[in-house]
């Protein structure tokens, strides 16, 4: 049997609306994703495990995991042995922290391994974003590219091979808190104006364009100092209880930058050291999460979707 993992990744982070990504990695050790397990069986057979299956459909045929199996055979390899998949399914859907494109992305991965298919990149990253698109509605590539790919990403369909790793500085830590109740991404987006002002688009290509070059020459805290959202947050704020408290504690304990992961409900605080990073986390699990939420203290995760051994 062999197992492939794909870690939890952070959509938009703040300042690169549908176009930044970056994977994430407790710096415990812990594994922030979903495990896929693919063996050799007699016949085709899929199950769905793991501490949030339940909140996924019961039948196979409605499962994403099933589904890229399915698309798979008929698609790219149609003389695919039989095999077994199962999913294992770590992270809580509609979380903000790209837990369909985690199930995607280590499917496809654990595919293509096991039929020694080879695909390209930009194959692989088009086949997860034709998935990414059945839950989101359109074809987002911050959650999967990476995930698959790991870091930080910049990603689209007009970047070259879809992806552009973004150099970031290695003292940045990330909190990541989920409040532990579910926000729909159909519904994030829908309370987004459906276009901005010319000045705000210019805006915001100045700051993201400043944002990846300043990465690029590392002048990490002159980039960190753009990172704003003017975008989606003020409107995905109001759907978040607590957001607005932890927008305006956090920096006093020690973050540079507070936002939405993704769609949210989770959100991330950016720290210059682990005390920040320590201290936001014991405000957050008192003040943000509830009973069935959690937080982690991260740094990005540069491996991205890989075999466990």
């Amino acid at each position: 049997m062999r197992k492939f993992y794909a870690p939890a990744s952070i959509g938009n982070f703040c300042v690169g609306f549908d176009s930044l990504g970056a994977a994430i990695a407790p710096i415990d050790g812990q594994l922030l994703g979903d495990v896929v397990s693919i063996e050799e069986a007699p016949r085709d057979q899929f199950s769905c495990v793991g501490k949030y299956a339940h909140k996924l459909p019961q039948e196979a045929q409605d499962n994403l995991a099933f589904q890229c199996l399915t698309h798979f055979r008929s698609h790219v390899k149609a003389d695919m042995p039989s095999l077994s998949l199962t999913l294992e399914k770590r992270l809580p859907v509609g979380s903000g922290l790209g837990s369909s494109a985690c199930s995607v992305v280590a499917t496809f991965a654990a595919l293509n391994a096991f039929a020694g298919t080879q695909l390209s990149q930009i194959q692989m990253i088009e086949l997860m974003a034709d998935f990414e698109a059945k839950v989101s509605g359109a074809r987002h590539y911050d959650n999967i590219t990476p995930c698959y790919l790991g870091g930080l990403q910049l990603t689209a369909e007009l970047v070259p091979d879809r992806a552009l790793a973004l150099p970031v500085d290695p003292n940045w830590y990330i909190v990541v808190a989920y409040p532990g109740f579910a926000l729909n991404t159909a519904k994030a987006r829908a309370v987004l104006a459906p276009e901005l002002k010319l000045g705000d688009s210019v805006a915001f290509a100045q700051r993201l364009s400043a944002f990846c070059a300043l990465l690029q020459l590392h002048r990490f805290s002159e980039a960190v100092s753009l990172m704003q959202d003017s975008v989606a947050e003020p409107s995905r704020a109001q759907l978040i209880d607590g957001y607005s408290d932890a927008k305006l504690s956090l920096p006093e304990l020690g973050a540079s930058v507070v936002s939405i992961s993704g769609a949210g409900p989770t959100l991330f605080a950016l720290c210059p050291t682990l005390n920040a990073a320590q201290q936001c986390q014991s405000w957050l699990e008192s003040n943000y999460l509830n009973e069935h939420g959690f937080s982690h203290i991260c740094q990005l995760d540069s491996a991205g979707t890989r075999e466990l051994v």
